[in-house]
């Protein structure tokens, strides 16, 4: 058994996977792939390098090659106002707010929540999910012919959906074509991908993968759909063609891909354009970035339902690495991508360095930092931070331990995770690790020298304000649950009496 075969063999006991393609692709050579498990559990069809999968968020990053090719052609620059050049529809910022620009967009900074307002949360075609065959989304209809920020553009960090729906919506307005139309004929057709689509047609209709979940110890399958909100996550892909995208992305064989992109707007997308903490990995244009000991990486995941995948690049290095499965997890495709590029590239798992045994710890700041700590207000852009964290984060001294805590849908953040420091320099910087994965947490003081903040990297991404003890969640919660318990024991009581 082979190191790739063993990393998925592991990957697919653990994560509870039910079918997973890997590709691996190094410069100058043929894409490797492997695969285990069924695309059609029904059916009984194994998966293999022609089956076709929902790579969902993947799609971010094409959706932003078209946005980069019609920057290449003179027809705008990032930092214009993307009004300018929408034509059916207005992003309104907030009142006093800047304009929001095609920067703001492709790094998640316009202040566009994860849906256009709360009363969408019902809608689900605002979630742009639709029955089989269902119809691309009007997106000026859908948005009622405005889709509003907010908060102020460039204040907060917020992962958005409708952000990139809205650069596919610019590709079709500065373009004049329909952006499946004009994908397919800048990007999917020069390289080759000819099992790439943001809408099924005949042409995969056929060899797309079942979704499925894990449920209660047995895979169910997810009832069929169509996305219907394309410049987010609406591509499908096979792993034959994510293995030409990883190549081209790593700077593998360029014939193929000439006149996709230009290499130095393709090195822009990768170099970093906008960070929440400079000691912290952070994003280019669409693509996320990371360093894996002294190598360069960047690439981006994708989860949708029944399906998971990850693609990663190491593009000084010719190296890239693309794992798609068909069973929905919110870490496995990505924890198993990132596993297989550091094993290639010759670096250590990063939980294998935690605790670091040359650094101490420094329990004398321990107070300073020990609070709960909450996002900048907003409700729509910080939909995932209640989603992962409950909306708050605590730190706590716990059996001798700096311990960050959440009221999570995650056992471990609920119980607790450690934080470890990480550099000997700056006894601000730590990391967690969760069932693998690896998170890396920084505070920040304030101009007085108060510790008034705290930062936490991907998947979490975001920054945290600290909060006065009586504002905490969790101790609400104490209270409530206390002063309920109270009530309860003195009706018992007076039943008791009533009774004798």
């Amino acid at each position: 058994m082979t190191d790739v075969e063993a990393m998925l063999t592991e990957a697919v006991r653990r994560r509870g996977l039910g079918g997973v393609g890997v590709a691996i692709v190094r410069k100058g050579r043929r894409p490797e792939f492997t695969t285990v498990g069924l695309a059609d559990p029904v059916a009984g069809r194994p998966i293999s390098p022609d089956t076709v999968f929902r790579i969902a968020s993947i799609t971010k990053t094409m959706t932003a090659i078209g946005v980069l090719q019609l920057r290449d052609e003179g027809l705008f620059d990032l930092d214009d106002p993307v009004n300018n050049y929408l034509k059916r529809l207005t992003v309104a910022p907030p009142r006093g707010g800047p304009e929001v620009t095609f920067r703001h967009l492709l790094t998640h900074t316009a202040g566009i929540g994860e849906m256009p307002s709360a009363s969408d949360l019902p809608r689900r075609p605002v979630w742009g999910l639709g029955p089989p065959g269902t119809a691309a989304a009007d997106l000026p209809a859908l948005y009622r012919g405005t889709l509003r920020a907010e908060v102020r553009a460039g204040s907060k960090w917020a992962y958005a959906n409708h952000g990139f729906a809205l650069l596919g919506q610019l590709v079709e307005d500065i373009s004049g074509q329909p952006l499946a139309e004009y994908m397919q004929e800048k990007v999917f057709g020069p390289l080759k991908m000819s099992s790439t689509e943001y809408r099924r047609t005949d042409r995969t209709a056929g060899q797309v993968a079942t979704g499925t979940h894990w449920i209660l110890g047995r895979f169910r399958t997810v009832r069929d759909y169509d996305l219907t909100i394309f410049g987010a996550g609406a591509v499908l892909s096979s792993l034959n063609d994510m293995a030409a995208y990883a190549a081209w992305l790593s700077k593998g064989p360029t014939s193929r891909a000439a006149g996709v992109l230009k290499a130095a707007t393709l090195n822009e997308m990768m170099t970093l354009q906008h960070t929440i903490d400079p000691r912290l990995p952070g994003l280019g244009l669409a693509f996320f970035l990371n360093q894996f000991g002294e190598h360069r990486v960047a690439g981006h995941d994708g989860n949708i339902p029944g399906f998971a995948s990850a693609l990663l690049v190491a593009p000084d290095d010719g190296v890239g690495v693309v794992v798609l499965t068909n069973t929905a997890s919110l870490f496995g495709a990505n924890l198993l991508a990132a596993r297989l590029l550091r094993s290639l590239l010759g670096v250590p798992e990063p939980a294998s360095a935690l605790p670091q045994a040359d650094l101490a710890s420094s329990p004398h700041l321990w107070s300073e930092l020990e609070s709960a700590y909450a996002p900048a207000p907003g409700f729509l852009t910080n939909l995932r931070s209640w989603q992962m964290l409950g909306g708050e984060v605590q730190v706590v001294i716990k059996q001798r331990h700096l311990t960050l805590q959440a009221l999570s849908p995650f056992r471990q953040v609920r119980r607790g995770l450690e934080l470890h420091p990480t550099d000997a320099d700056d006894p601000l910087r730590f990391a967690f690790e969760m069932d693998g994965l690896v998170v890396a947490v920084a505070f920040e003081r304030s101009g007085s020298g108060d510790v008034d903040r705290l930062v936490i990297g991907r998947p979490v991404n975001g920054t945290f304000h600290r909060r006065p003890p009586w504002r905490s969640s969790r101790r609400r919660l104490r209270a409530a649950a206390g002063i309920a318990a109270l009530a309860l024991h003195r009706t018992h009581r007076r039943r008791r009496r009533a009774a004798s």
